[in-house]
């Protein structure tokens, strides 16, 4: 680098010297004498673009190419301050130009050190000539000190514009930003493509039994034991359909922030026993045990038991899926202080070291390398992670690796008060024995849809219950009137009349309708539906598709709270 020094008498001159123009020789390192006419004009024709400063900060000398990059004339800047010529661009309320340069200069002055600032958004003000204004520029500035006597007395700020290659690089961004866009929107399009295809495929294979199955049945000929395994198949296949849409209803609830819980005090114990007693018999096709060890000890908690016997039933079922024939799983409930921990453990494939940070994620359904095509979504483990979260406690997974089998542990908050909950039994080998009976109750079905009518109907009816249907509101008017039902069993979205709307007019016209116990069915998930139909007056409010046994238990709940004879609570 070039180090200028002068005299005494020299700096005297030209700092009192406004034009620059010195009158005193200066010297230079290793030459000899130059006027200082001559040395202006190297300076000036310098091919940096530079300027050179006094400790005040005031313009003494610029070079040609400082100039044209600054749209500025010499006898215009020269002998102003520094600040007072390029002032922060007054339209740009985050511009820091002024405040960085002049904390570089007095860095420099302080520390009689050469500093190079980072890239600076710096704009320069136009000639009213080309419109005035700023234009926005981007410099890599260098401050570096001329001492003399031990003392800085100048300094000479040199700068690179920089706008054009910020500019590419702002191009370069956007094109990455723009890139990254489209492999985003590659990779969504591939997902919905796959997971359509997914859909299609999981809902096709139980329809595929469904219709095959009501086909032979319909046919008839049929022996005795052919006729129970196409009954069995045609159930199994309903609750597998059934599974799917919930759990696609789930996903787009958590998504969008509506999955709602219903908490209460519960036996943790109970809930656990249903989620297992669900999930035996899938076991028991594929001859899997299922043992469950549980410490003799208190688990209340402080929840959603349908919703917490669906994220267990889903770690279960799980269990079982990726369980060869023949294995086991194992169903642990203990204490740990204050926490309930769950672990369900299998000896099954196993989840390989890269896909365990993953199976909590939607969609996942093992390794994505396995030939063996697996039945479900990939959203079950999702849901449990969910719900368990929502319940204030945590899920994890652990697997010694592929082949080793796995272990999904769910812990959850304890609670003092104890109040127990008994969970109703679903599996298919006790449903039948604990129906209800419903001598002498009077149901009234309010139903638009006509399988659904008969089924649901004949159900009751094998309870003991007198059952009359009709498909619209205008009909259960007179109905009722004529009648008088013991228990109104209502879908929500009837062709006529809102069934709110329906339940609401009905209760104002017959006087003996007010203490008619109701229950409403629907198949809508929309936001305060289940507070819309509260309001409305039904004591219950079921989700489609509902179980014709369960209904059985509900009609018998509400009978029983009239105290209606042959009513039997559950």
């Amino acid at each position: 680098m070039l180090t200028i020094r002068w005299d005494a008498q020299t700096v005297q001159a030209a700092q009192a010297n406004t034009a620059g123009h010195f009158t005193r020789p200066c010297v230079l390192d290793n030459c000899a004498m130059i006027g200082s006419v001559d040395l202006l004009r190297i300076l000036q024709a310098a091919p940096g673009a530079f300027l050179v400063l006094d400790p005040r900060f005031t313009i003494v000398a610029v070079t040609d190419a400082y100039l044209a990059a600054t749209m500025t004339v010499r006898e215009e800047i020269v002998g102003r301050h520094m600040f007072d010529v390029f002032p922060d661009n007054p339209n740009d309320p985050q511009a820091t130009g002024t405040r960085n340069l002049h904390a570089s200069l007095e860095t420099v002055l302080a520390t009689r050190v050469a500093h190079t600032m980072p890239v600076q958004k710096y704009d320069i003000r136009r000639p009213e000539s080309q419109g005035g204004g700023f234009e926005e520029r981007y410099w890599k500035p260098v401050n570096t000190p001329v001492v003399i006597d031990a003392e800085v007395a100048y300094i000479i700020h040199a700068v690179e514009d920089v706008t054009e290659l910020i500019g590419m690089e702002h191009l370069r961004g956007e094109n990455e930003q723009a890139n990254d866009e489209l492999r985003t929107m590659r990779d969504a399009d591939r997902a919905k493509d796959e997971f359509i295809a997914i859909v299609s495929h999981e809902l096709r294979t139980p329809m595929t039994s469904i219709l095959g199955w009501t086909r032979m049945l319909a046919l008839g000929g049929l022996d005795e034991q052919t006729r129970h395994e196409a009954l069995d198949a045609l159930e199994r296949s309903a609750l597998a359909q059934a599974k799917l849409i919930e759990d696609l209803l789930d996903e787009s609830r958590i998504a969008s922030g509506k999955l709602r819980l219903d908490l209460r005090s519960l036996d943790l114990r109970a809930v656990v026993a249903g989620a297992v007693s669900m999930a035996r018999p899938a076991a028991e096709a594929k001859q899997i045990t299922v043992a469950v060890a549980c410490e003799d000890d208190a688990y209340v908690v402080f929840a959603d038991p349908a919703r917490l016997q669906q994220a267990i039933g889903n770690l279960i079922a799980n269990a079982i899926k990726f369980t060869a024939e023949g294995g086991e799983v194992h169903v642990r409930l203990h204490r740990e202080a204050a926490t309930g921990v769950l672990e369900v453990v299998d000896n099954g494939r196993g989840i390989a070291p890269a896909l365990l940070p993953h199976v909590f994620e939607r969609f996942r359904q093992g390794d994505n390398e396995s030939t063996e095509r697996q039945s479900g979504l990939g959203l079950g483990l999702s849901i449990t992670r969910h719900i368990v979260e929502m319940h204030a406690g945590a899920v994890t997974a652990s697997s010694a690796g592929v082949g080793k089998g796995a272990t999904f542990t769910v812990r959850l908050p304890l609670h003092e008060a104890v109040s127990t909950g008994e969970m109703v039994k679903r599996d298919a080998s006790t449903r039948s024995s604990e129906l209800p009976r419903l001598d002498g109750v009077r149901v009234l079905i309010v139903e638009d849809e006509v399988d659904n009518r008969k089924v649901l109907a004949t159900a009751l009816r094998q309870c003991g219950a007198e059952v009359q249907c009709t498909g619209t509101a205008t009909e259960a008017f007179s109905l009722t009137q004529a009648w008088q039902p013991n228990v109104l069993v209502c879908d929500i979205a009837l062709p006529d009349l809102d069934g709110c709307s329906f339940l609401t007019e009905l209760r104002s016209r017959e006087e003996r309708a007010k203490a008619m116990p109701a229950l409403a069915l629907t198949v809508l998930g929309r936001p305060g539906e289940q507070a819309r139909i509260s309001a409305a007056g039904f004591d219950v409010f079921r989700q489609k598709p509902i179980d014709p046994v369960d209904l059985a238990h509900e009609v018998g709940r509400l009978a029983g709270r009239r105290g209606l004879t042959g009513a039997m609570r559950t």
